[in-house]
């Protein structure tokens, strides 16, 4: 008897086959699938379904075939299984031809959900911020994480989105689910990724041949980014870098909103796992990995702060301040990072003045908050990051809000001026605060006791948020107003006794905490612009003796010293110095002209980490 071949042999056991070789009509071979018991013929319509997500030319033209060969053949038979709708279905490919049993089994596949990961949230509000970010500064393209898609950039394309990054993941509900520990690494992934861009993308560089591209390219991106961070300064094991890193790629289309999200397509999920296992991989015979080689080599700490702002740096401080500046922000071990919280209290400003009113209040809050928590010298109590602020002692209570202590300095030398002009009665004294949101200043001038305080803000949605605090904080029984107007255009109906005006700035001095404004453009023109409007119009709308205090949260001096130094000249105003033991603990922050300039790394102690900030105080003459 004739042996048939193994090539025979193949194709008898594989109707797919012998349609190729063209010794089996196609409708047959469709009765004979259709014939199958229903495990087989679904292995089958697996076995050589086209993915959604890649699929090579002769594939794609095959499958077409087969289905318009599919359709023209039951019309001649009344043949109509589960076999046959599953094979014309999936061979459809679209989806525009399925049945509606076909269509609901593919919705409730594609509803089922994964369950959320602090990677995959972390994750998406990188990709989510970066497409924002791409999209308003013109860019085209698609959304990020959500959407699926993204502008392109590539792995070592710095982005500045640092700032929705945060505002993103707070805002994601699926955040919102995880356990308090999963949220803190969480968080620690955005801001690592923040905080080290630079060098994360200087190494991703050596790894990265071409950007990747295709609407999904954002999220392609700050999955290697978290990756990498991960590898290079959280020391994060390499197999679950790699292994839940890459998963978050696959279960990317259930942990989103809509079951119309995509799947990522599979190369990309490879390049993203070749890439991740390159960097994870040894180095020759030594432990020490290659991601850690290449941060050593081809990277540096100042990476992360764009160049124009270490050279204005070097310029205003000197080269030893700037490294001061830098090992302070930018720490070449992140987990030497200690995090935590500055809170201002309502008695905070009282204890700066030197009133023991409300000490032991003060003194059972720091005890409440835990043995992390401590009091600073000028009256702010520092928290370790433990959980929500909003489950802390006396939140509901409104007895405090988070404000860094750097940030309260131009609040307590406007106060103590007036309080020692007015031989500390400050009960009839109306004072203002120009660019108020989101609040901080408010809140410390209205817990000093002043008459009334107008609260100024151009922003109407900025303006919302300090309405909010205000609100949480129970001041309706004091007097104050909140105007939403720009701060040049307004001016007082009755006479106002000081003016705090903390000027929009590049917020350079926030970099430990906003790691983005590090790497903002460097044309600050329109900034400059505005804080002389601004800095001109307090000083014309202010009476004779009445006080002002000019304040930024930048570490450049053109827009701090530069912008007092052109207002002064101008005779409106006059320096009133600042006196050492005026603010405890930030005495050695007081320069040679009587202003305050806090930089981060220079003073002693806790305050070492206080964010940068200048406060001048001029009198009108």
């Amino acid at each position: 008897p004739h042996t048939p071949s193994a090539e025979s042999n193949s194709l008898s056991r594989n109707p797919l086959a012998m349609i190729r070789q063209g010794s089996m009509p196609a409708f047959i071979a469709l009765l004979l699938v259709a014939s199958l018991d229903w495990p087989v013929a679904t292995a089958f319509n697996n076995a050589y379904t086209p993915s959604r997500t890649h699929i090579g030319s002769s594939h794609r033209r095959f499958t077409t075939k087969l289905h318009s060969t599919t359709a023209d053949s039951t019309k001649n038979t009344r043949r109509s299984g589960k076999s046959t709708t599953s094979l014309r279905s999936t061979s459809a490919g679209d989806g525009k031809k399925t049945s509606k049993h076909a269509k609901s089994n593919n919705y409730k596949s594609t509803a089922k959900k994964a369950k959320p990961t602090s990677r995959s949230v972390a994750i998406a509000a990188l990709a989510n911020a970066a497409a924002a970010t791409y999209q308003s500064s013109g860019g085209g393209g698609g959304g990020g994480a959500q959407a699926g898609g993204g502008a392109q950039a590539g792995a070592g394309t710095q982005v500045n989105a640092g700032s929705f990054a945060t505002r993103q993941l707070e805002q994601d509900n699926y955040y919102k689910l995880l356990e308090p520990r999963d949220k803190a690494f969480a968080r620690l992934l955005v801001a690592t990724v923040q905080r080290r861009l630079g060098q994360i993308d200087g190494v991703l560089d050596c790894c990265v041949n071409k950007a990747p591209s295709g609407k999904n390219k954002h999220l392609v991106q700050a999955t290697l980014r978290v990756g990498a961070a991960q590898l290079l300064f959280l020391k994060t094991p390499t197999f679950a870098v790699v292994k839940e890193t890459v998963e978050v790629l696959r279960i990317h289309h259930k942990v989103t909103y809509s079951v119309k999200s995509t799947h990522v397509p599979e190369p990309m999920i490879k390049f993203v796992n070749g890439v991740l296992r390159k960097l994870s991989r040894t180095v020759d015979d030594t432990d020490e990995l290659y991601a850690l080689k290449l941060l050593g080599e081809k990277t540096s700490p100042r990476d992360n702060i764009a160049p124009w702002l270490l050279e204005s740096w070097e310029r205003d401080w000197g080269i030893e301040t700037t490294n001061l500046i830098c090992d302070e922000i930018m720490p070449r071990d992140e987990r030497s990072i200690t995090p935590h919280i500055d809170l201002t209290t309502k008695y905070s400003v009282g204890i700066s003045l030197g009133l023991d009113e409300g000490m032991d209040k003060f003194n059972r809050l720091v005890e409440q908050l835990g043995d992390d928590s401590m009091m600073l010298p000028q009256g702010s109590i520092r928290v370790g990051v433990n959980g929500d602020v909003r489950s802390w002692a006396d939140f509901d209570e409104g007895t405090w809000w988070v404000q860094d202590c750097a940030a309260t300095l131009p609040g307590i030398v406007l106060t103590r001026a007036l309080y020692d002009k007015h031989s500390g009665d400050l009960s009839n004294l109306r004072v203002v605060d120009m660019c108020a949101a989101p609040g901080g200043k408010t809140s410390q001038l209205l817990s000093a006791g002043f008459e009334h305080v107008t609260a100024i803000e151009a922003n109407s949605r900025r303006c919302h948020r300090l309405k909010k605090n205000l609100d949480r904080l129970r001041f309706d029984k004091y007097k104050y107003d909140v105007v939403v107007k720009e701060g040049q255009k307004w001016s007082p109906t009755t006479t106002v006794d000081g003016i705090l005006v903390d000027v929009p700035c590049s917020a350079t001095g926030t970099g430990s905490r906003r790691p983005d404004v590090l790497r903002r453009e460097s044309d600050i023109s329109e900034l400059l612009d505005i804080q002389e409007l601004l800095a001109n119009h307090c000083a014309e709308i202010l009476p004779a003796g009445g006080i002002m205090v000019y304040a930024t949260c930048s570490l450049l001096k053109e827009e701090s010293e530069d912008q007092v130094k052109k207002l002064v000249e101008k005779g409106l105003v006059e320096t009133l110095p600042i006196q050492p033991g005026e603010v405890p603990g930030f005495q050695d922050a007081i320069d040679e002209n009587g202003w305050m300039r806090v930089i981060p790394g220079v003073l002693d102690g806790n305050l070492r980490s206080a964010d940068g900030f200048f406060a001048a105080r001029l009198i009108k003459k």
